[in-house]
């Protein structure tokens, strides 16, 4: 990752050597992401929440900070975040996540089209300096998770090389020449054979279930990955919302996470 934004990330993501908890999302970037936060601390770090932006799960009862994997969390709560969370420059945004839209000054008023357009899990192996995975089909399953690759087949030559800088960035430019050699489609296909677009859900007994083939991936990633066995227990309930104009409707002001999905509109979590 291009060092000048990498030194504008908060000071706890270098505490690896210090417990944390993280919170595990409902979907593959985010139980990923974990995986490979928890292999990078040697299990300093590692999943003991579960939300599915409707309900915050527990494994144990801790007082270690929390991480926030692949959430956008409006208040002083550790996160790692790919989302676009400010409609205007001034807006006011969590200090205590790591988010590269942030840092580059992007949001929804002026200009949402130079989102960072990539997953959590991209982000992360940027920041620690994680190389990608040996094989091209590795690599090409990172590109798959949270449909990473789609930038990069627009017609539109400005918007395409707005994919290829953000690749350039994190220090990824050798992904330019698997995504010329591959199609939009050839993508779609991976997601779809490995379960990449399925939802992590909790049964009645607290336990996670998922779609995702973990077992059919672990082969062509360097750490171990899957979803928490441990049984999990109701915490906090909260509720989702959207809008699709912001000028026209109010956000609530209890937020718990909040990101613009365009220009206009936004989808957000809080607390009734």
């Amino acid at each position: 990752m291009n060092e000048y934004y990498k030194d504008k990330a908060p000071q706890w993501t270098n505490d690896t050597h210090i417990e944390h908890d993280l919170m595990v999302g409902d979907d593959s970037d985010s139980s990923l992401s974990c995986d490979l936060l928890a292999h990078i601390t040697n299990g300093k770090w590692k999943p003991n929440y579960f939300y599915n932006f409707e309900s915050f799960y527990q494994i144990n009862k801790s007082d270690n900070p929390l991480i926030g994997v692949d959430m956008a969390f409006t208040k002083n709560v550790r996160c790692f975040d790919n989302h676009l969370s400010q409609q205007y420059y001034n807006s006011k945004h969590n200090p205590y996540c790591f988010n590269l839209n942030v840092y580059k000054g992007i949001n929804a008023d002026k200009n949402y089209y130079k989102k960072y357009p990539f997953s959590t899990l991209m982000l992360i192996m940027a920041y620690y300096d994680i190389p990608l995975p040996k094989t091209q089909l590795g690599k090409e399953i990172i590109l798959a998770v949270d449909s990473s690759f789609i930038g990069h087949y627009t017609t539109n030559d400005f918007f395409k090389q707005i994919h290829t800088d953000w690749l350039k960035l994190l220090g990824f430019d050798e992904l330019v020449d698997i995504l010329d050699q591959r199609s939009k489609s050839y993508f779609y296909g991976l997601i779809e054979e490995y379960g990449l677009n399925e939802k992590i859900h909790i049964n009645e007994n607290g336990y996670l279930k998922t779609n995702i083939n973990f077992e059919a991936i672990q082969p062509y990633l360097d750490w171990k990955i899957g979803i928490p066995n441990e049984q999990f227990e109701l915490l906090h309930t909260c509720k989702r919302g959207f809008i699709k104009d912001i000028s026209q409707e109010r956000l609530p002001d209890n937020l718990v996470s909040l990101a613009y999905t365009s220009k206009k509109s936004a989808a957000f979590t809080y607390n009734p």
